[in-house]
């Protein structure tokens, strides 16, 4: 007798997305995969979302929170009420084709200690490039600087087939990912004060202090619009993004990697204040604010740290050399290249 197939919960986070969903939701009727159900964890919308997918699609089962929790909240409310063998978390401006789940499933079966995968993530606005948030995997330099295989600051690289190949990766993008429940839990899930932006590559981080791998599975593809909810140009983006890693730099990271960490990235994010304060002074405060909040959470916030921490430079496939340097001063753009050169 064959094994039944895992366990799939298609888990969608929404706030106020109804013209994603409307064209995601017919797509997930079409999937192959033969034991999946589809959730929307609600984060309290007010665009009618709730009740377009509750007349639309009765089968589809809601999960209504009592207010926006934001990503990493939301989902964590929302996915402790599943039982599912594996999440699939995947944002509602995708696009998706028939059988992407299938090789997903297939990679994490093959291995228990893969804590997730991820698909390759192609721009739904071009086809031929690989999509700014997630790309052929998240990886990371050993700064705490995060950029994809296909994807580094700004540029995005043309898919030629170059990154095909299975492997480990540091991340798999929030905009789709397929998470093994038990890995989920066992690191408590993603980090409540992030709200958004770094979450997923802050869980990433605790799976692999707990021995867990993460991997790119090139054998499944999407389609991402991205800036969904913030634009790429977002003060509010900016500013999460500095504040959540750094933050995410100092928990994950072991007291004496920090003594030296911490005080490098204050140089050089302040480079980046500085260069924001050429042309767009919103941004440049933003990251100001990230380290002021930054020291506010130091001081006040409980619950501070994982379990178990990990030096990025103790990790093999984490980058040895500065992205940064790399991308501004020796003009290197795309990832397979980084390798080739050092500082």
């Amino acid at each position: 007798m064959n094994k039944p197939a895992p366990s799939v919960a298609i888990a969608i986070l929404n706030w106020n997305g109804k013209k994603f969903l409307e064209s995601l939701l017919p797509e997930l009727q079409q999937l192959t995969y033969p034991n999946y159900t589809v959730y929307v964890i609600d984060n309290k919308s007010s665009d009618n979302s709730v009740a377009y997918i509750q007349s639309s699609y009765p089968a589809i089962k809601v999960i209504e929170l009592d207010g926006n929790n934001g990503f990493a909240g939301g989902y964590n409310k929302g996915l402790s009420l599943l039982n599912e063998d594996y999440y699939l978390m995947i944002n509602s401006d995708v696009e998706v084709s028939p059988s992407f789940i299938e090789p997903l499933v297939s990679m994490m079966e093959s291995d228990t200690t893969i804590a997730s995968s991820q698909p390759k993530l192609l721009s739904l606005k071009d086809h031929t490039l690989l999509e700014h948030g997630g790309a052929a995997g998240g990886m990371i330099d050993f700064l705490g600087y995060p950029l994809c295989r296909g994807r580094i600051f700004d540029a995005s690289e043309t898919d030629r087939g170059q990154y095909d190949q299975e492997t480990e990766i540091f991340w798999a993008s929030g905009a789709c990912c397929l998470v093994r429940r038990e890995a989920y839990w066992k690191v408590k899930g993603m980090y409540n004060f992030f709200f958004m932006h770094s979450e997923e590559i802050d869980m990433c981080w605790r799976f692999i202090s707990e021995g867990y791998k993460v991997k790119y599975c090139p054998d499944s593809y999407i389609y991402h619009l991205g800036g969904g909810t913030l634009s790429h140009q977002s003060p509010r983006k900016t500013y999460l993004n500095f504040r959540n890693n750094i933050i995410m730099c100092f928990r994950n990271s072991p007291w004496y990697v920090n003594l030296w960490l911490i005080p490098t990235r204050l140089v050089l994010d302040l480079a980046a204040a500085l260069r924001f304060l050429m042309n767009d002074w919103n941004n440049c405060k933003a990251v100001l604010l990230a380290y002021k909040d930054f020291i506010k959470w130091l001081i006040f916030e409980k619950d501070k740290f994982p379990a178990k921490k990990k030096a990025l430079w103790s990790i093999p496939f984490v980058l040895k050399t500065s992205v940064a340097w790399q991308y501004y001063i020796n003009n290197i753009k795309e990832f397979s290249k980084l390798k080739k050169h050092e500082l």
